[in-house]
Formats: structure tokens, sequence, C-alpha cells
């Protein structure tokens, strides 16, 4: 899984020192292709500043291996009711030398809710107290207020109300429901000797923008030089126990094939994300071993199911907000063509939103839909969706002859190559397809709905998600609050609002899992998303220094 790979890596390795470099300076050397957007965890957003974040802290609550809850910071936990009781663990402490302990699992929960309460006017807030609130956008934009990413998952989805300090090593959360959420919010604990000083305006701009960062975890970053690469030193107080390696080293390439040819060269031992047209020259070197499993994510088709009318926008047919029209579809897509011509055949064909990967959530669909061009044109017919004119394109139930806009992003090949293949099984069962790539935030503004000021002027959407343990945020994707913030359908279900509510408070893990499973279903019937397929995670790494 993407998140966990450098951090499993660097701890687990075991390095072969006669083919090292410099037996006294053992560093693991990986390529990435995209650069951290910043070392401070309020800023992290892309994929490789929060695989920092989680070298460098600690939250409460780890994933294991099965996304099973492991212990982190703390080393137990109970409920009753909606109080949480955490035990933090003993004899950690922070990179600096300073004891780790319950006081800063406090003050970081404290500080969160503090910037999440427009009221507050404690030592924390600036002057004026005009800190921005509001939440993040969709795509590849940058949040408002990047500190208020944790607050909100604590006050709007764990329900968090306070936080008491019991003691040196326990620690006391009550939320406002029973919920299990909170094991699962991935909250880096920060050192409250470091931050408590800290205004939220300088904690979500300024603050350790440069190196060095003082955390908890088993590496701390120590030089950064943007668009280059990150070093990442081991923590000698690391409470895990010590790493086999002294460094991890991140350097950032161009491209794939740029990164590709680093690791053949052995200038990088480990290479994370590569391209799938590079997996078989690079299967083919002795020296190199592929690491190919499940991603913790999707590439999707997104309807435009907003329900009303949009001057000068909003989709081209009416056809795109029927259930009906929208199952229908799903039996013109051969899958297991799409995933050959768009990632050479490394991905699972998609089924429902939580993906394989998030091994105690995900469940197939129990009516699933199966690739049959005849069955897709039965029940284009019986929704009324027919050629009447005979000239090769159905008409929508007023009439208009049905040219589906879809639009993807240019930033990956993969992307125009799959939906290339939709098109073409649409356009086999008469429906009409204009394919449209467009650069991410191009795209990323199309597809705003007046609530967030633009016009969403599209008809489908073909895209990916990447999620996380937990399956909290890509359920939350079709919920009629996020129209006008994360929904890429604008999809609306009261019945799905309100199964999204009962997960979130549901008591038990058990509990939880039901209702996410009816959740899926839901959703999979309604079909205002179709999960193409689960994208492979591809890596790749060099066995002449390391097992």
């Amino acid at each position: 899984m993407l998140l966990f790979s450098i951090g499993a890596l660097a701890v687990a390795s075991t390095p072969d020192r006669a083919g090292a470099a410099d037996v006294d300076d053992l560093i693991l050397r990986i390529g990435t292709v995209e650069d951290l957007d910043s070392i401070n965890p309020n800023l992290a957003f892309v994929d490789t500043s929060a695989e920092a974040t989680m070298l460098a802290y600690d939250s409460l609550v780890g994933f294991g291996p099965g996304m099973d809850y492991v212990p982190g910071f703390a080393e137990a936990w109970t409920a009753a009711g909606r109080t949480w009781t955490f035990t933090i663990r003993d004899g950690m402490r922070w990179s600096d030398g300073r004891v780790a302990d319950a006081n800063d699992a406090a003050f970081t929960f404290r500080y969160l809710l503090a910037s999440m309460d427009p009221t507050y006017a404690g030592p924390w807030a600036p002057d004026g107290n005009d800190v921005p609130r509001s939440g993040a956008t969709r795509g590849d934009g940058r949040p408002d207020h990047p500190l208020s990413l944790y607050g909100e998952v604590l006050v709007d989805a764990v329900g968090l109300r306070t936080v008491d300090l019991v003691d040196d090593h326990t620690v006391t959360l009550t939320t406002a429901e029973p919920t299990t959420l909170l094991l699962g919010a991935l909250v880096p604990i920060l050192p409250a000797h470091i931050w408590a000083t800290v205004p939220f305006a300088e904690a979500a701009t300024t603050f350790q923008a440069e190196p060095p960062v003082i955390g908890s975890g088993a590496f701390q970053p120590t030089v950064w030089r943007r668009g280059s690469s990150v070093r990442f030193v081991r923590n000698s107080f690391y409470w895990g126990g010590q790493p086999a390696i002294d460094a991890v080293e991140l350097r950032v390439y161009p491209d794939q094939r740029a990164m590709a040819a680093a690791l053949q060269r052995g200038d990088i031992d480990y290479a994370r994300g590569i391209a799938p047209s590079d997996v078989a020259a690079l299967d083919r070197d002795d020296d190199i071993m592929l690491a190919v499993g499940p991603a913790a994510g999707f590439t999707h088709l997104a309807f435009n199911a907003y329900p009303r009318a949009i001057d000068g926008g909003g989709a081209s047919t009416g056809a795109v907000r029927d259930p009906a029209f929208r199952d229908a579809l799903g039996y013109a897509l051969d899958q297991d063509e799409i995933i050959e011509v768009a990632r050479d055949g490394h991905a699972t064909p998609g089924s429902t939103l939580i993906p394989p990967a998030v091994v105690p959530f995900h469940a197939e669909p129990s009516r699933p839909r199966r690739f049959d061009p005849r069955e897709a044109a039965v029940r284009l017919d019986a929704a009324g969706y027919r050629d009447t004119d005979g000239d090769g394109t159905r008409e929508d139930l007023d009439g208009r002859p049905i040219d589906l806009r879809l639009v993807y992003p240019t930033s990956d090949p993969s992307y125009a190559a799959a939906a290339v293949a939709v098109a073409a099984g649409w356009e086999e069962v008469g429906v009409g397809v204009t394919v449209n790539g467009l650069e991410p935030d191009t795209l990323t503004e199309l597809l705003y709905v007046p609530e967030a000021g633009g016009t969403a002027d599209y008809d489908v959407e073909l895209w990916s998600w990447n999620g996380s343990p937990d399956p909290d945020f890509l359920l939350s994707l079709l919920t009629t609050a996020e129209i006008g913030g994360w929904s890429d359908s604008n999809y609306a279900n009261p019945a799905y609002d309100d199964l999204f509510a009962d997960q979130r408070r549901a008591a038990t893990v058990e509990d939880r899992q039901a209702i996410v499973r009816r959740m899926l279903d839901l959703a999979y019937d309604d079909a205002p998303y179709h999960v193409l397929y689960y994208d492979d995670e591809l890596d790749a790494h060099r066995t002449d220094r390391f097992e």
C-alpha cells in the first residue's frame, strides 16, 4: 500500500553490507516522481508528504499489514460508551531527547479542536482570530486552511468533543456519539514543547517549513532540496527499536522513465510507482525485483448527477441522472480490455467503492454486473433510451441524441487509453461519446458546481481516488454534503446519507462493517460511479544492496 511503502521498507529491510559502498553510513535510496509539498504535518497534502509525516511522527493507533489496528503512540485503548481511554507507552522520547507522553497527545487534540472553533481566542489564535476555517477542495487543489484537515476529521467525522489528561500515561477523548472512527484518524502526535506557542496562522503556513523536524517516528527529515531530494536520518530515540539502516534518501525524478533508468544504473535502491510500460524491462534485469500489490484506491467513471439545471453548464442530458441508464452502461464496459490497454494488465477489475486492499471493509456487490453488450442494449431499451430514427445513436427521454462528454486528466497516459476504450464500448451499444483530456487544474475547475462557483459542464469524468486504511473518506465522496466539496458525481441519496451517518456512529467495528456493506451495495446498484479498476501498486528494488 502506497502510504506505508517507505516506512515499512526502511524499518524491515535487511542490508547486504558486503555490497554497500560505505558501511559507516548505510543509506536506502528511494526514487519517486513526486516531491514533498511540505514537512509540516498540517500542510502534508500529497502522498510523499504523507509518507514523510508517517516516518517522522506517530499517531495514537496505527495499521498492521492486514489493515487491522495496531499500537502506535498509544500501547493500548479501551472504549466505554462515548469515551475512549488511551494508555500512552512508557519510555518514549522525541528525537531531540525530550520525554514524549500523554501530555503531548492531549495537547495535539486540544490544539486541533481549538483550530476548528471560530470563537477561540486563546494563546494559539492569531490577532483578530481571522484564520480561514473552510475545508479542502477537490482533486489537485490545495485546502484553504490545511490545519483544518485533521480538525475537520476530528470534529465532523469523529465527533470529538472533549480531551482530558488523566496522568502522564493516560488521556481520554470523548465523542458526540459512540464511534470507532477515532482509531483510524491517523492524527500525528505533535511535541507540545515545540508547538504549544505556535499560532494557527503560523502552523498553517510557515512553521517548520524547513528541516530539522522533531518527532517520535523512526526517521526525521534533516535535509530537503526541493525538486531534488529529501534525507531522513535515523531517530536514535525511536521507541520501536533501531532500524537496520542509517538514513533514507528520497530522490525526485522528472518522470517514471528517468526513475526506471536510475534504478537500472544503481543510482537508487528502490523505485516507487513505476510505469506499467517499464515493468517488462525491469523484470528482465537480474539485479531487480518487482514489488506488485494492491493499492488503496481506484480509477473510476463518475456521472454528473447534479439534480438541477445550471445556467451555461450542467450535464448535456438527463440520462446521466437516471440509475437505469447508468446501470445499463456498466454492462458495456469490458474491464479486462480497459485494464490491458490502460495499465498493461497491471490492475484488478473494480466493483465497489472500497478497494480490496482495505481488507476489513471491502465487499463485492450482491448483484454484480458483467460485460455483456447485449444485456446493455436490452436494459437501455427497457429504460426508454432507444435509437428511434435508426442513425445508430440512441436518444434520451427528451428525444435528443445522446453524446456524452467524457473528460479525463492528461496527467497520466493511462487515463487517455482508458477513456478511449470506455467510449468504444459505449458507442457499440449506441451511446455517443466525445472524449476530452484536460490539465488537472482545468479539469478540477470544470467539475465545480454552483455551490463551489462553477458550472459542472460535463457528463462523465474519468479520474482516480486514493483512500486510506479507514473507509470514511472514500464513502464520503457520494454523500449529499460533499456536493460542492469533494464530490465529483454530485450524487444525492438520503438513504445513502443516513447509512453514512450510521457507520460513523457504529459502536463496534463489526457493526460498522455491516453498515458499510449496505452502503457499497446501494452505491453499486445506483451506479453514480463505475469503478473501472483497482490500480496495482508497482514498485521495484535492486537486490545487490538490500535483501
